[in-house]
């Protein structure tokens, strides 16, 4: 594992109350990866756009952060991921789980917002 620190010296990024690129202070940090993982991010990250570092910061940090979701609603996930004895990432894999059951039922799409031509019909 290689820990660097940045040339920055701002003395708050260490609290992880700031949101992804507000400070300058930044860590480089290297991981070790299969191949098909590299290839599955970089495609990833070309597709919307983004280098591929900053596309995993954005991933990481939208974990961290709850992807920005309202505190209200956060607090109620929070508290039923708690009740449900999981961790972070088991978590999201029973949410996602739990949207496939509703799927399942109302079709791919079915709460995706219509146009207004689409509505009249």
């Amino acid at each position: 594992m290689d820990l660097r620190m940045a040339s920055d010296t701002s003395d708050n990024s260490d609290t992880g109350d700031s949101p992804a690129g507000t400070t300058t202070d930044k860590l480089m940090q290297t991981f070790r990866m299969p191949r098909g993982l590299v290839a599955f991010l970089k495609a990833e990250a070309t597709r919307n756009g983004r280098d591929l570092t900053g596309h995993v910061v954005r991933w990481l940090d939208g974990i961290r952060t709850d992807f920005g979701l309202p505190r209200a609603a956060t607090a109620l996930l929070e508290a039923d991921r708690e009740a449900l004895g999981m961790g972070r990432y088991e978590y999201l894999l029973h949410a996602l789980y739990q949207r496939s059951l509703v799927l399942r039922d109302q079709g791919p799409g079915f709460d995706a917002p219509r146009s207004s031509e689409a509505t009249k019909r």
